[in-house]
């Protein structure tokens, strides 16, 4: 037989085994990674569980269809049954829950900020808890928007200038407070939306006159926003 019959195959051959000589770099982190972003974040979550869910629902039905169509069946296989339902539901659920927790953070942002509001209820005299300016148009409005949003509240704070002591200032500041308290009341609004704070004096030189800081303030608030606040 002719020499170079024999070496053009063994050389077809070598080159053929030197092209696949070393496997392919896995990079088994970065393809990691990207796999778990898929379930990644709330709404990652949801599906996770959901996936999971039908999963386990489907051989608890595979078990019950079995018993159904009187098919040879054992204690294992009526257990597996039973620990794939309970399984199907708690996954459903904290799919629901993540679902939930999705939607709270898309919505949360835009919840009643532009509902938020702040007023001077009310201004005073040196020493007094009776106002001589009320704002009673707003203390309406934010009287009937507490009665249209029962979920809302409103902080009330008193203020006082720097004249007199301290002591007695916190008490007028208190009874200020309360004055205004009352007319929201006496307008619809319920005691409990009502969070009174009594600052007492302002910050400022002592024993020193200021209309500014004679006065009630109103802000309207709101609790933390949540979808679906029971499954949290």
């Amino acid at each position: 037989m002719n020499r170079q019959f024999i070496y053009l195959p063994c050389a077809v051959l070598a080159l053929a085994l030197a092209g696949c000589g070393a496997p392919p770099h896995k990079d088994i982190p970065v393809l990691t990674s990207e796999v778990d972003a898929v379930t990644g974040g709330h709404y990652g979550q949801s599906i996770y569980h959901e996936e999971l869910a039908q999963d386990k629902l489907e051989k608890a039905n595979n078990v019950l269809n079995h018993w159904k169509n009187d098919h040879y069946w054992n204690i294992e296989e009526g257990q597996m049954g039973v620990d794939a339902a309970r399984a199907a539901s708690q996954h459903r659920l904290e799919s629901e829950k993540a679902l939930c927790r999705w939607l709270t953070a898309v919505h949360s942002p835009n919840h009643h900020m532009s509902e938020v509001a702040q007023h001077e209820a009310a201004y005073f005299k040196t020493g007094s808890a009776i106002p001589y300016r009320t704002d009673h148009h707003a203390i309406s409005e934010l009287a009937n928007y507490l009665q249209s949003h029962p979920d809302a509240f409103a902080d009330i704070t008193a203020y006082t200038d720097t004249v007199g002591s301290e002591a007695s200032n916190q008490d007028l500041a208190t009874r200020r407070a309360d004055t205004v308290a009352k007319q929201l009341i006496e307008h619809g609004a319920k005691a409990e939306q009502l969070r009174v704070k009594s600052v007492g004096e302002a910050e400022g030189p002592d024993n020193t006159p200021n209309q500014q800081h004679r006065v009630v303030m109103m802000s309207t608030a709101h609790p933390e926003y949540q979808d679906c606040a029971g499954l949290q």
